[in-house]
């Protein structure tokens, strides 16, 4: 399920997320609007990399689980 369609996320850690279903839209790219999708690795692996140019994001991180795999697009990376 992608975050945008998850009513349980706060604004704060959603961004401008809204921007794939319309790029999606826009672009006839079907795995940015469908609210949750099951797929093969490498459609996956294109959706994560086209979200992350769209939200304009500095990396990627893939956290595989058991039942569902998590994506994110970090942003605003620091030296700690």
């Amino acid at each position: 399920m992608w975050s945008w369609a998850n009513d349980s996320l706060p604004q704060a850690v959603l961004g401008d997320i809204t921007a794939l279903p319309r790029y999606g839209e826009e672009h006839a790219f079907p795995l940015l609007v469908w609210p949750s999708f099951r797929a093969e690795e490498t459609p996956v692996a294109q959706a994560r990399i086209v979200a992350a140019d769209v939200l304009a994001a500095e990396g990627l991180w893939f956290e595989p689980g058991d039942e569902v795999d998590l994506h994110f697009a970090i942003h605003d990376l620091r030296r700690v």
